[in-house]
């Protein structure tokens, strides 16, 4: 399991740190605000300012949040390099993350990013080219994840790889996994022997439950007259 971190500091000087900042200038002071910060721009800041995005995707509580990005001029109608207020249902990644993240005060705003693991684990969902190039930054910089810790990690967040619903199009994480691997990792993978299977049956163990499968079983042996 990934625990420690693999950075030991965070640049606000990068451009989606001087965003966050600009964007941290124009907020009412007489209030606390934290804002979340997701997609590439945490390994920008925080593993490799040279790894560019075109946008900064942040979330919050603040329901008013997207209406300050808009007024500070920094949404995608107003400039090139914006801000995307999202939700935290768009942030699909290990129920873990919130555990592992590192957190900056600036002025009266606490920006949290999550865990590089987290991140990655996020664009697993979508896997365009740059999710690509963040798995292949961040391995460069870091040496992580090794093999052993993306599986190990992927079998903790077992449950991301239930079918998507109808209306959610390159969520199949199964298939992006087996997309990466040869990537990345120069091997064929089969996520569901690999991955699933055995998280399954470390949850099952855990409820007292059997490990093995007697219920095909017994239908297998229905099915050859046994």
């Amino acid at each position: 399991m990934v625990e420690a971190s693999w950075t030991s500091s965070l640049d606000l000087n990068t451009p989606a740190g001087r965003v966050l900042r600009q964007f941290i200038s124009t907020l009412p002071k007489e209030r606390p605000f934290t804002i979340t910060v997701f997609g590439s721009a945490p390994i920008q800041i925080m593993v490799d300012p040279n790894l560019l995005s075109a946008d900064v995707a942040v979330f919050s509580p603040t329901e008013e949040m997207a209406e300050f990005v808009r007024a500070a001029g920094l949404d995608r109608e107003q400039t090139d390099f914006y801000i995307q207020v999202s939700s935290e249902l768009n942030f699909r990644t290990s129920q873990r993350w919130q555990g592992r993240t590192q957190s900056v005060q600036v002025e009266n705003v606490t920006l949290v990013f999550p865990h590089p693991i987290d991140i990655l684990i996020a664009k697993l969902n979508r896997l365009d080219d740059k999710d690509v190039r963040a798995f292949e930054v961040v391995r460069a910089k870091t040496g992580h994840p090794t093999e052993a810790e993306l599986i190990k990690e992927l079998q903790l967040a077992v449950d991301l790889f239930r079918p998507s619903f109808d209306e959610e199009q390159g969520h199949d994480l199964a298939n992006n996994c087996r997309r990466l691997w040869p990537l990345i990792f120069g091997r064929e993978i089969d996520p569901r022997a690999e991955i699933i299977a055995p998280a399954l049956a470390i949850r099952k163990a855990g409820y007292g439950e059997p490990t093995r499968d007697y219920k095909q079983e017994l239908r297998d042996a229905l099915k050859s007259g046994g």
